[in-house]
C-alpha cells in the first residue's frame, strides 16, 4: 500500500487574507498537453470502471492525467493528513496545471489547515470541484486570492457515459482554457435527473428532459465577484479563517437538500452571518432530485427570505448538483440584470 507522507499538525495558514476589491490572482490557462491531476480530498473512489472512464475523457480532451494515489485506496478514506498531503503534492508540482477533485463527500474541511497556500500563491493552478469541495475552493480563494472554479469533478461529470455532456464540457473549457471573459451565460436545452448506479448500470446514456430555464425571483441589477458554492457546506466555514468575504458579491448557492425547512435554516444562518446585507445579487442552483413541487416551494422560500434586500435573484440555474452544469469562476466579477435577463461574467478567469 502506498502511504503518503504526513501533512503535519493542522493549523490555520498565517498568510494574508484577501480583502474585497483586491485584484484576483489568475492561474495560467489550461493548454493541450498540460497535466491535470486528480485528487481525492473527501470521499473515497469505489468505482474503478467509472474512474477509468473519467481519466479517458480527460485524455480525449488533450490533457495528460496524473492520478493521485488515494484514488486507488478503494472503500477506505485517506486520513486528513494523507488527503492534504496529496493535494499539496500537486500544489507544489510545477508540472501540474490543473487539479480536479475525483468527487465530493463530507469531510474536505478536515484538510484546510494543512494545505500549502504559499505554494498556490507562488504557482497558481486551476482547481475545480463542487459540493463538499466548496470548502477547498473557498479556503483557497480566501487565503490566496486565487480564482477557483465551481465546476465539474471527475466521476460525476467527466466520467459521464458515453462522454461528458456537451454543455458541461464546453462551459468548463471556456472557463479554464480561454483567457477571455465567459460573457453572457445561457441555460441548457436539456437536463437529466436519472440516477444510474456507477459501475452497475451506467453503461448507457441517461434519459433527458427539456430544461426548465432560469427564473427571476426579484428584479434589479448588481455587479460583484462570484462567491459561494454548496449551501450546507458554506456554513461549515463560519467562524473559521476560511469563511469567504461576501462583501458586494454575486452570491452563488446550490443545495442537495430536498427538505425546504433545511434550506430555510441554512439560508437563515447565512443571513445571520451578514452574507445578504451587502450582496449584489443571488444565483440559486436548480434543486437536486427534489420531490414533485419542491422546486416551486424552494423558489417561494428563497424569494421571501431575500425580498428585503432589494437585489436581483435568479433561481433554477444549472449550478452544482445539476446535469449538465455551469462552470463558475469564483472571485471573478459578474453582472446580473433583470431588465435584460442577463447573467454575465465580466472578466477572464485565466491568463
Amino acid at each position: 500500500m502506498h502511504v503518503l507522507p504526513q501533512a503535519g499538525p493542522q493549523r490555520p495558514d498565517t498568510g494574508p487574507i484577501p480583502v474585497a476589491g483586491r485584484p484576483a490572482l489568475l492561474p495560467p490557462r489550461l493548454r493541450e498537453g498540460d497535466v491535470v491531476a486528480v485528487a481525492t480530498p473527501s470521499a473515497p473512489v469505489v468505482t474503478p470502471r467509472r474512474l477509468d472512464r473519467g481519466v479517458a475523457a480527460l485524455r480525449a480532451l488533450g490533457y495528460e492525467v496524473r492520478l493521485g494515489p488515494l484514488a486507488a485506496r478503494g472503500v477506505h478514506d485517506g486520513t486528513p493528513d494523507q488527503r492534504a498531503a496529496e493535494l499539496n503534492s500537486f500544489f507544489r508540482d510545477p508540472g501540474v496545471r490543473c487539479v480536479v477533485a475525483s468527487l465530493g463527500g463530507l469531510t474536505s474541511n478536515a484538510v484546510l489547515g494543512a494545505l500549502d497556500y504559499d505554494a498556490l500563491r507562488a504557482d497558481p493552478k486551476i482547481i475545480t470541484g463542487y459540493s463538499d469541495i466548496t470548502t477547498v475552493l473557498l479556503a483557497v480563494l480566501r487565503r490566496t486570492g486565487l480564482v477557483t472554479f465551481h465546476g465539474p469533478t471527475l466521476l460525476p461529470e467527466l466520467a459521464e457515459y458515453p462522454q461528458v455532456l456537451p454543455y458541461t464540457r464546453d462551459g468548463f473549457l471556456r472557463a479554464v482554457a480561454r483567457p477571455e471573459p465567459l460573457g453572457r451565460l445561457s441555460p441548457p436545452d436539456e437536463r437529466t435527473e436519472e440516477l444510474l448506479y456507477w459501475d452497475e448500470a451506467d453503461d448507457r446514456p441517461r434519459h433527458t428532459l427539456p430544461a426548465d430555464g432560469w427564473r427571476w425571483l426579484h428584479p434589479g441589477s448588481g455587479t460583484g465577484p462570484l462567491v459561494g458554492g454548496n449551501l450546507e457546506t458554506i456554513g461549515l466555514l463560519a467562524g473559521t479563517p476560511y469563511f469567504p468575504d461576501f462583501s458586494g458579491a454575486v452570491v452563488v448557492l446550490e443545495t442537495t437538500s430536498t427538505d425546504v425547512r433545511n434550506v430555510e435554516r441554512a439560508l437563515t444562518h447565512l443571513r445571520m452571518l451578514g452574507v445578504f446585507d451587502t450582496m449584489a445579487a443571488l444565483l440559486l442552483g436548480r434543486s437536486f432530485r427534489g420531490p414533485e413541487g419542491f422546486e416551486a416551494t424552494l423558489r417561494r422560500t428563497v424569494g421571501a427570505l431575500t425580498a428585503p434586500y432589494g437585489v436581483p435573484v435568479v433561481a433554477g440555474m444549472d449550478i452544482g448538483h445539476s446535469d449538465p452544469m455551469l462552470t463558475l469562476p469564483l472571485g471573478v466579477r459578474a453582472r446580473v440584470d433583470s431588465s435584460t435577463e442577463t447573467v454575465e461574467v465580466l472578466d477572464a478567469a485565466v491568463r
